[in-house]
């Protein structure tokens, strides 16, 4: 007979995260852990705006273009989003998971994933933002997770 396995749900996005269990003894889920990123995501809006990229109009009509790419917003939510996954893995060790289940915008998917697919088993994942999600709704994302295994690669 196999052990059912424990499955930590990791739901992030760049400015909030959460570290999700189910319930024992039955059906639904727990937040274990929320992390709050927003206001360094504030502040950094701030000092953007103060300091705005310059503008220049195109050559053949009159709309008008950034000069520059700042990527700094994009650079504070993926470094988070690796926090998030040393977080996650740490909790998992602590608590004796097997496998982590994640939910993030595709845009920071493939970052959250290559950081804890290192320090752990990634048995599926789900391109959306749960954040916000209350618990007792989370189970139409997460409970396909159950019918998930984790690749032999």
């Amino acid at each position: 007979m196999t052990r059912p396995r424990k499955v930590l749900f990791v739901v992030s996005d760049g400015g909030r995260a959460r570290l999700i269990r189910r319930k024992t003894g039955g059906s639904g889920y727990v937040t274990v852990e929320e992390i709050d990123n927003a206001d360094t995501l504030r502040e950094l809006k701030v000092r953007r705006q103060a300091n705005p990229s310059g503008r220049v109009f195109e050559s053949v009509g009159r709309l008008r273009h950034g000069i520059g790419t700042d990527d700094s917003a994009r650079l504070a939510k993926e470094t988070f989003v690796a926090g998030v996954a040393d977080r996650a893995a740490a909790l998992a060790r602590r608590e004796g998971l097997d496998e982590a289940y994640l939910a993030a915008p595709p845009a920071l998917m493939g970052v959250l994933r290559d950081r804890l697919a290192s320090q752990m088993t990634v048995c599926g994942t789900v391109n959306k933002d749960l954040t916000k999600v209350v618990d007792q709704d989370l189970g139409v994302w997460l409970d396909e997770a159950r019918y998930h295994r984790a690749s032999t690669d």
